[in-house]
């Protein structure tokens, strides 16, 4: 699934998002849950239907973003908002049916269970020769699978975002879904937070959507091979029978998840196990331990596996393909930060009115670029809010400057990682045809004359829509995040170079003045801080 997939609007874009027309009311969309231990869940990539109900008026949709967001602009007026699908979280079904009005030049929508509606799960009958306890049955204890099995499992990297894989051979060789890594340059497996080296793609299948990736079995020592089911065995999975997986959903690691089968056919199992985007391409494992299937995330209420029996031959093609080569490098890749920006430090922005962010936002030939610390992110994301809550003390006779920011943006500022985003959109023109003028391929950042490594390019489609929500152009942009130490003023020079679609073997290259490279350093200073008061046992 393409994590990165934008859509632009037919109008002028100067270097930060432009403001809605006049006409158009910019709509902010979360989904949100809250569990039975008050924590909150957001919704990602779910789609939520909006209908005018003016006669004739087009509707729309609103997919969310990993963080249970979206955005769009919409014509202002009376709708009706529906979900399609329900959410499922411990036990229950959420769905949304409701009626609002937009108009204004920004409106927030939040869906939420005090506006759902609510429905209990049907209790699902243990299945026939199985234990009546759901963490015990004849394969024994979960827990025990679990510690057994976990390590059997990675993250896989690619410029698409991320997926799961599982050792198969001992030899190195990994499993994934297709979609996770196809068509990508940089690919990598992930063990675990510290350690991430190079990968390479062996061999795939599109239609069956397996891809098989080698890494040096050396980087991971601790890792076990996950058994794949038997031939004789995998042709008795049946209908009832539970089964478990173990992946990496929304950015968390090895992740424990418990399911039954609901469909058995030949080029595909159904279950009604959580897989939510980051698992793709994990093991769907039986209680005895071993891989009857692989995991794939497609934005439906029910997960569809690929049969193991769809797997192994690949896995053979690939033992051949392996015979007498030398596996990628080890070498160890940078990975994002365990701790997060300090919180605090976030919410001290929301009492400021203004932010320069002009230092953050120029052109690059063809291309726009935008770079993103967590301060400038958050004080972005939560601008409008705190404009609003100004303006509503102002009109009670309060001291504006006094204003309560929302929960929301106190909460949300304890979930930024500590990462400088670098993000490259090509432009448009609006004169005569309506185009991209080129195309991202990728870039590299560089500081004092060396490269600085990313710790994810990320690079995916980029679409461009009318005002009728017609897409007249597709294209890529890109997306690379860093280390909060990748641009210093100790560089003595940093330069952006992008590789176009244009000119693929001849970079543009942008210089990144002193004062830009002075603002983002600075932006940094409270994680800086923070980390050097930390002993080496990580405790003040």
């Amino acid at each position: 699934m393409n994590r990165y997939l934008l859509t632009a609007l037919l109008v002028l874009v100067p270097l930060r998002d432009t403001a809605p027309q006049a006409d158009l009311v910019n709509v902010k969309l979360r989904v949100l849950l809250v569990d039975k231990d008050l924590n909150q869940k957001p919704v990602p990539f779910y789609v939520v239907a909006f209908r005018n109900q003016l006669k004739d008026a087009s509707s729309a949709e609103l997919k969310t973003d990993l963080d249970g967001k979206a955005e769009k602009q919409l014509a202002p007026g009376r709708y009706s908002i529906a979900t399609p699908k329900p959410v499922e979280l411990g036990g229950k079904r959420y769905s949304w049916s409701l009626e609002v009005q937009i108009n204004g030049a920004e409106q927030r929508i939040d869906l939420t269970n005090d506006n759902a509606g609510i429905e209990d799960n049907a209790p699902i009958p243990a299945s026939s020769g199985e234990g009546k306890s759901s963490t015990t049955a004849a394969g024994g204890d979960l827990s025990a699978l679990f510690d057994r099995l976990k390590n059997s499992v990675v993250t896989v990297r690619s410029e698409a975002g991320g997926g799961s894989g599982f050792l198969v051979d001992p030899a190195g060789l990994f499993v994934t879904n297709n979609h996770v890594v196809q068509s990508s340059n940089y690919l990598a497996v992930q063990f675990d937070q510290k350690r991430k080296v190079p990968a390479r793609l062996i061999t795939f299948n599109a239609d069956k959507d397996v891809a098989v990736l080698w890494v040096d079995p050396a980087a991971f020592r601790e890792a076990v091979v996950a058994p794949l089911l038997p031939n004789e065995a995998a042709s008795k999975v049946v209908v009832g029978q539970r089964v478990f997986t173990i992946g990496n959903p929304l950015g968390r690691e090895k992740v424990l998840t418990t399911g039954v089968i609901s469909k058995v056919e030949k080029d595909a199992i159904t279950s009604d196990i959580s897989i939510n985007p980051g698992n793709s391409g994990g093991p769907l494992f039986t209680l005895d331990g071993q891989v009857a299937g692989i995991t794939t995330a497609r934005l439906r209420s029910l997960a569809s596996i690929v049969p193991i029996e769809n797997v192994r031959l690949l896995v053979e093609q690939a033992r051949k393909e392996i015979v007498g080569a030398k596996p990628p490098q080890p070498t160890m890749l940078p990975v994002e930060p365990v701790e997060m920006f300090p919180a605090d430090a976030l919410r001290a922005m929301l009492q400021q009115e203004k932010l320069d962010t002009k230092p953050y936002f120029f052109d690059a030939g063809e291309f726009q670029v935008a770079i993103y610390t967590p301060p400038v992110n958050f004080f972005l994301r939560h601008e409008d809010e705190m404009a609003a809550a100004r303006k509503a003390a102002k009109r009670s006779g309060a001291d504006s400057s006094q204003a309560k920011p929302p929960a929301g943006a106190l909460e949300d500022a304890q979930d930024y990682r500590p990462v400088l985003v670098v993000r490259v959109r090509p432009k448009f023109g609006t004169l005569l045809k309506v185009r991209f003028k080129n195309g991202f391929v990728r870039m590299r950042l560089v500081c004092g004359g060396k490269e600085v490594t990313p710790v994810e390019p990320g690079r995916g489609e980029y679409e461009l829509l009318n005002m009728r929500g017609k897409t007249v152009d597709t294209t890529f942009q890109g997306r690379y995040i860093y280390l909060p130490d990748a641009v210093s003023p100790a560089c003595g020079g940093v330069v952006l170079e992008i590789y176009s679609e244009k000119d693929p073997n001849t970079p543009i290259s942008k210089p990144i003045d002193a004062a830009t490279v002075d603002r983002v350093w600075t932006d940094f200073e409270a994680y800086r801080k923070a980390q050097s008061a930390l002993t080496p046992s990580g405790k003040p």
